[in-house]
């Protein structure tokens, strides 16, 4: 069995482990930082394909890997890869992200992070300017927490959120029996998105990108939320109408925005170049699983799923 990984994984002592222990059953090349064109030529030679966010597996690519039997991607969402496609050649795509954690942790810190100013404090005091007196916070405990999106990661939040002292409710289109066990277990309260929209202090997403996710949150839903709301979203760009939350900072309606991911490039589209210059705006660079923890565990996940694949296509 060929695998072929495209992206970096981050724990080089992890996965040489995992390649060390599947020697003799899966010929494994790692190739972080495969261009587009090169892929195309190289996909062919092989069964497993090994992907991030990156690497766009679209019907093209699926046409040039004629061998190609599995997808396997260590992100939580999917929409870099043509699921209907895959399915129509029978290629197996699986999700093996372990960072729902991670990303959990650093929505927390956000969220600390815009109640107390802490990013604004840090920005002033390093331009010779002592704000304490201008930057009067506001405590978590005792707060109401929206989570939209009750999957993985948003039940971390949620829970994180509880044991902060902090009312928590949740919303999600597809929510499972056994999800809602889990919320009734933590004291979660199950809301509509009205609800939701109008009754939390923080808002934090975790959608998924799909059709019916694209601007979940535009105008309209801008308008239902409390003034002075903080918004917090880890999930996708594009669940967001950045011109929409752009213009209710602006205007005030919001209390204030923290963004680890964006739809388009941050630095060249004028709308976000608009958002992230706003000292309201706090702007991360897509780190919600950047550590070395999630990177530890999702190659471990990775090196048991390729021994199992292995006894099936050999």
């Amino acid at each position: 069995m060929k695998v072929l990984i495209t992206d970096d994984l981050g724990d080089i002592e992890s996965l040489e482990r995992v390649i060390e222990e599947l020697r003799g059953k899966a010929e494994i090349t790692y190739r972080p930082g495969i261009g587009r064109k090169e892929l195309l030529r190289e996909v062919s030679k092989y069964e497993v394909l090994i992907v991030r966010s990156r690497v766009k597996v679209d019907r093209e690519v699926m046409e040039a890997g004629e061998r190609l039997r599995v997808i396997i991607t260590t992100t939580h969402g999917l929409d870099h890869i043509d699921l209907e496609e895959a399915k129509r050649r029978g290629i197996e795509v699986i999700n093996i992200a372990r960072q729902a954690n991670s990303v959990a942790e650093l929505v927390i810190g956000l969220i600390f992070c815009l109640a107390r100013g802490i990013c604004i404090g840090d920005r002033e005091i390093k331009r010779g300017r002592w704000v304490k007196y201008e930057l009067i916070g506001m405590e978590v405990e005792g707060k109401t927490l929206g989570v939209i999106g009750f999957g993985r990661i948003g039940s971390k939040v949620a829970e994180k959120g509880r044991v902060l002292g902090m009312r928590v409710l949740a919303y999600d289109v597809r929510i499972s029996e056994d999800r809602k066990r889990v919320a009734e277990s933590l004291g979660i309260e199950l809301f509509d998105r009205e609800t939701l929209l109008r009754e939390s202090d923080f808002i934090t997403i975790h959608v998924p990108k799909t059709r019916e996710t694209e601007k979940l949150l535009s105008t309209r839903e801008f308008e239902l939320m409390k003034k002075g709301v903080f918004l917090i979203n880890a999930s996708r760009g594009e669940v967001v109408d950045e011109a929409e939350m752009l213009r209710a900072i602006e205007e005030g309606k919001l209390g204030g925005i923290a963004v680890d991911v964006y739809s388009k490039d941050p630095f060249t589209d004028p709308v976000l170049r608009k958002l992230i210059g706003n000292s309201r705006v706090l702007a991360t660079p897509h780190i919600g699983g950047q550590t070395k923890e999630a990177r530890v565990k999702t190659i471990e996940a990775l090196g048991e799923i390729l021994k199992r694949i292995s006894e099936r296509v050999g």
